[in-house]
């Protein structure tokens, strides 16, 4: 969970990234709701399916959270002044349109909170800003999700915390594949293997998704698992996130089932473990995204096999995936003190397989901290 200081802070510096800062801010987008309120609907229960709910900001400190009925138990724990609980569905009788109960509770809350500047995310429910702006004929729109995007670039302690939990169940869930994945396993069970595993080290239901193929289909760069027998010699590709609360970790690896590598298939992880190498090199405040990728370029040309790298370099993690920074030839980022990014070099030859590895690291004052320590390279 986020702290409530945590909350407060965020929130007093997203005010304070406006040079005319807006009477009030309206927010809906999920990761807002979590990153400036600590609210987060649990998704594996019926409550919150089809759910929205609104975060009512004032320059006062004021912090509103409207949320219906059946989220109360959620909205208990968000961190802010004053929660508005509409009645949605009491079990009772029939239930009305959802998000229409949401408009109007917002609408509600509004209506003793003066001004003509709004700000809005780009998730509140048009109908809100509309009618909003038949009360307020001067209402000034303003548009809070590229302010907002800014400031969740460099990560804060307590949500730094939250990505460490996410790191260690994947971590778990990668100990417990090298462990239990053998041939005769489809890529199905497979995925169950790593998805209990992360799901007792979180302790709580979590949401377990990524890249999960072996043999051929390591040529294609991933996809979700299928039911296809996995064989021995087969190389496995396993790129999966954990999310707990929003945040989630993103790193991979690439093993032979229960077979040693060829020698071509040594060599190939080595390039791109030294590819790796040579990004991580450059990770420091201010370094340009598109430096990054290209050492990881130069280190396959060299070699000559850039052909066969398909993808980015890397990106940010957080509460999106992809987030800022992106590692890619034409990027425009520079590295920021909090950035949580991933470096994930992987090449797809014919006759070898496609293999990834991918690291995530905190970018730091001097340098950066390794964040995941699961085992690379082929071997079990």
């Amino acid at each position: 969970m986020l702290t409530a200081e945590g909350c407060r802070q965020r929130r007093a510096r997203l005010w304070a990234a406006f040079e005319e800062p807006p009477d009030w801010i309206l927010l809906s987008e999920p990761r807002h709701l979590m990153y400036f309120a600590n609210y987060s609907a649990n998704p594996f229960i019926f409550r919150s399916q089809n759910a929205s709910a609104l975060l009512v900001l004032g320059p006062d400190e004021t912090a509103v959270l409207v949320a219906d009925n059946m989220l109360e138990k959620f909205a208990a724990q968000a961190h802010v002044s004053d929660v508005v609980a509409p009645t949605w569905y009491d079990g009772k009788g029939a239930a009305p349109e959802r998000q229409a109960v949401l408009v109007e509770a917002a609408l509600d809350t509004m209506q003793t909170r003066r001004g003509s500047r709004i700000g809005f995310d780009e998730a509140v429910p048009a109908s809100v800003s509309l009618r909003l702006s038949e009360t307020r004929p001067n209402l000034s729109a303003t548009v809070v999700g590229p302010v907002a995007r800014r400031l969740m670039r460099s990560k804060d302690a307590d949500e730094i915390a939250l990505l460490r939990r996410s790191m260690l169940a994947i971590e778990a869930g990668f100990a417990a594949a090298r462990e239990h994945v053998h041939p005769g396993m489809t890529e199905l069970q497979a995925y169950r293997v790593v998805q209990d595993a992360a799901t007792g080290a979180a302790g709580e239901p979590v949401l377990v998704y990524g890249d999960l193929v072996s043999g051929p289909r390591t040529l294609e760069k991933g996809g979700p698992p299928s039911t296809r027998t996995i064989e021995a010699g087969d190389l496995f590709l396993l790129d999966y996130s954990v999310v707990i609360h929003g945040y989630r970790g993103d790193f991979a690896n690439t093993w032979v089932i229960d077979s040693p590598a060829t020698m071509r298939q040594r060599e190939v992880a080595g390039v791109c473990l030294d590819a790796m190498a040579a990004a991580e090199a450059l990770l420091k405040p201010d370094a340009p995204a598109r430096s990054i990728d290209a050492a990881v370029r130069q280190v396959f040309e060299r070699h000559g096999v850039l052909e066969h790298f398909l993808h980015h370099t890397g990106h940010g993690v957080g509460l999106g995936h992809p987030d800022p920074p992106y590692l890619t030839r034409d990027s425009r980022d520079a590295l920021l003190a909090g950035d949580v990014l991933t470096i994930e070099p992987g090449l797809y030859i014919d006759d070898v397989g496609g293999m990834r590895f991918e690291r995530n690291y905190l970018v730091t004052e001097d340098g950066f901290e390794l964040l995941s320590h699961h085992q690379l390279g082929l071997d079990t």
